[in-house]
């Protein structure tokens, strides 16, 4: 072990983590000074200190509930997506070894994507989409404004569902069909580019859960699309789906 490491360099360059997470997990005071380094100025030293903290509380329950409120914080002030999507992965760990601690700050994190300037609805989004990916379980609550989101007027809200989708694709059928008939209406929307990213999420859905597979092939054999964007999505998609088939 190098008595000479730097802990904040090492956290800053990302070299010697490994040691940095054995020093943390053995001592209470390196521990202390990483959680410390979650403040720091340096965005490349608060992902590689949360990535070390988030390790070691997978087995501190002690340490979950005072982490949460940390990360609700960090994600307010994020303005780097590596350290964003750090804290999402982060709120995905917790989800899967804290779930009833993670579901009671649930509700605040959909709120502020609600409400939140366009910064704080970025950050909130790539959490949700980590639950969702982990533990979509735990966001059944909020299912029915996912569904309000695809047919708002709002071509972010829509997206942004989209996303959520994709990400509960992962993880079955019982997760995304009540979404299909939303989607297929997406096909028709008046934005391409949302027309688009509707065909790119049932292909991935199809990619997913066999079961839905023709059924999903049909509707995008059906689309007459003027837009070259969305004529692409479309034949790639297809493509992607005969050689799945192929495969299988």
């Amino acid at each position: 072990m190098n008595e000479d490491l730097d802990i904040r360099e090492a956290l800053a360059t990302g070299e010697g983590l490994e040691e940095v997470l054995i020093r943390a997990t053995a001592s209470e005071e390196t521990l202390k000074e990483i959680l410390h380094l979650l403040d720091d100025d340096l965005w490349t030293v608060q992902k590689n200190a949360l990535k070390v903290v988030v390790e070691v509380a997978r087995d501190r329950p002690e340490l979950h509930e005072s982490l949460i409120t940390k990360l609700m914080v960090m994600l307010r002030r994020s303005e780097a997506v590596p350290l964003t999507q750090e804290i999402a992965r982060a709120f995905g760990v917790l989800a899967e070894v804290a779930p009833d601690r993670i579901s009671r700050v649930l509700p605040a994190v959909f709120a502020n994507y609600r409400i939140g300037d366009p910064k704080i609805k970025v950050n909130m989004a790539y959490v949700l989409e980590e639950i969702m990916r982990v533990k979509p379980a735990l966001l059944s609550n909020i299912f029915r404004d996912i569904g309000y989101m695809l047919v708002s007027r709002d071509t972010t809200d829509k997206l942004t569902a989209l996303n959520f989708i994709s990400a509960l694709g992962e993880n079955g059928v019982r997760y995304v069909s009540p979404f299909l008939p939303k989607l297929f209406n997406l096909l028709h929307d008046r934005d391409e580019i949302v027309r688009a990213s509707a065909v790119e999420t049932l292909v991935r859905i199809a990619e997913l859960n066999e079961k839905l597979r023709k059924i999903i092939r049909t509707k995008l054999e059906e689309i007459d699309d003027r837009s070259d964007l969305v004529t692409k999505k479309v034949e790639e998609g297809l493509t992607r789906l005969a050689i799945l088939d192929r495969g299988g």
